[in-house]
């Protein structure tokens, strides 16, 4: 009877201990899941900063949703707005690939590849968009960046930091009309 009373006492200590670690890794998780909700946040305002906008990223951690503060103009509050949806298509996407940037930057994601990002940007935007992309990727020569997009990207200069890879056209079948789109049936 000693012997299991000893064998409880150790079972008891062990949960104990674990209870107690248990809360320090949750408090240490908390810390980590705030530290990266601000660095996410500061990089979402900064990368906005470069159109001359400002925004915020409102984590709810106990909803697991992410809300975004938006303002267009960085010196005029009246153009705030807390509901994406009322941006212009170039401005929403504008502030996706923000936020795209921010999470992948404050989680340290070594590659970024962004597929077709500025289909829905007009030409000024997706100028503005390509230009801030490849600025940003250069000043994080720690990363590693592809952009896939079926625009035209011959504005870009290439350099030893920015290499352009360009797809030739697909071949079509003269058996399906030539140089129509092929579908399988």
């Amino acid at each position: 009877m000693d012997e299991k009373l000893t064998q409880i006492k150790t079972i008891e200590g062990n949960v104990d201990s674990l209870k107690t670690d248990l809360h320090s890794r949750k408090k240490r998780w908390r810390q980590f899941r705030s530290h990266i909700a601000d660095m996410t946040n500061t990089c979402f305002d900064g990368f906005l900063d470069k159109k001359g906008s400002t925004g915020e990223v409102e984590f709810d951690h106990d909803k697991g949703q992410l809300n975004l503060v938006v303002q267009k103009d960085r010196k005029d509050e009246s153009s705030q707005t807390k509901d994406v949806k009322a941006l212009s298509g170039g401005e929403r996407s504008f502030t996706t690939l923000s936020l795209l940037l921010a999470i992948g930057e404050s989680l340290e994601t070594p590659f970024r590849v962004m597929d077709e990002f500025d289909v829905f940007l007009d030409p000024v935007a997706r100028k503005q968009a390509m230009e801030t992309l490849v600025q940003v990727s250069q000043e994080m020569m720690h990363r590693q960046f592809i952009f896939i997009t079926p625009q035209d990207v011959s504005s870009l200069r290439t350099s030893p930091l920015l290499k352009i890879f360009k797809m030739k056209r697909p071949e079509r079948s003269a058996h399906v009309g030539g140089l129509q789109q092929q579908t399988l049936d």
